[in-house]
């Protein structure tokens, strides 16, 4: 099966596969606290998993070899790209669902001859994410592709590693309330460890993310807007019924829509522009996961 097309199932399973702490995860927890009788099943199915997974490289801060410049009726949303060294997805904040893609056309900059137009595939496969874009394969230097998606007109053109080149490898899990949530997942790993961030909910000036994986330490960096010095950023992980303790008012939604067995990362709102990198280290083996999360701006200036 295409591992792309494997990404849907891959989430299924993982939500199938998490465990929580009862308790404030503001300190690390033991696996010992972690594993009331009734769930001990769920732990080892999910340890299988997770040493079953080939390790994940080490993240690089560099660039990616290519990137693009995109414009959407003519606006610079290069922003919005993510890509991997086969393939690059570009996801506009305004577009809820994937969209429909017309008048696909790959053009010589140089000659301005048409030629043969990649394949566009659908960029999100698990409809309950509100977020919608196209994905292909690269082009070539030197060529520009346009199409018409969503009724927007697209254009792709290929440019050289550069500063405006996003991170490489990044993939787009979830999108939600002007926050996205990004996993470092390298072409050969598409199908990843199923959607970080499959809930994101605002309560006044804090973030609630719940997640889908069992982890025992967490730590936050937060890199602001237009700089690249990381700095220490407060984060906590409850699990459900700490969380409902915190929030009352969200009980309801937390054990019939969120689920009390989940793990839920807690923190400050974000600015525009600006990238947090938070670290969770896996049990057994104490690999370390990062991912990210920005916060974005969904309309056009």
């Amino acid at each position: 099966m295409n591992k792309m097309f494997a990404t849907a199932f891959a989430e299924s399973a993982w939500e199938r596969t998490h465990l929580a702490c009862p308790g404030d995860h503001e300190t690390p927890c033991t696996l010992e606290a972690c594993a009331p009788r009734k769930l001990k099943m769920k732990f080892r199915l999910l340890l299988f998993v997770l040493v079953s997974v080939r390790p994940l490289p080490t993240l690089a801060d560099e660039v990616s070899p290519c990137c693009y410049r995109i414009l959407v009726d003519g606006k610079d949303r290069s922003a919005y790209q993510y890509v991997n060294k086969k393939l690059v997805t570009f996801a506009d904040p305004s577009w809820k669902q994937d969209p429909t893609v017309e008048e696909v056309r790959l053009v010589d900059v140089k000659t301005g001859n048409q030629e043969r137009a990649p394949f566009i595939q659908r960029a999100n496969y698990i409809s309950r994410r509100p977020w919608g874009g196209v994905m292909f394969e690269h082009i070539p230097a030197g060529k520009t592709l346009r199409l018409r998606a969503g009724g927007k007109l697209v254009s792709f053109q290929r440019t050289d590693s550069g500063v405006n080149c996003p991170h490489p490898d990044f993939r787009l899990d979830n999108r939600l309330l002007g926050y996205e949530v990004l996993q470092h997942c390298p072409f050969e790993m598409y199908i990843g460890l199923g959607v970080l961030g499959s809930s994101i909910h605002l309560e006044g000036r804090e973030v609630i993310l719940k997640t889908v994986l069992l982890f025992t330490e967490c730590t936050a960096t937060l890199y602001s807007a237009g700089t690249d010095q990381g700095k220490p950023f407060p984060i906590q992980y409850l699990a459900g019924p700490r969380l409902t303790e915190r929030y009352p008012h969200l009980g309801k939604l937390i054990q019939e829509q969120w689920g009390l067995l989940n793990l839920y990362l807690v923190f400050p709102a974000l600015n525009p522009g600006d990238e947090l990198k938070v670290v969770v280290t896996l049990p057994g083996d104490g690999r370390q996961l990062p991912f990210y999360v920005r916060k974005i701006e969904e309309t056009v200036r």
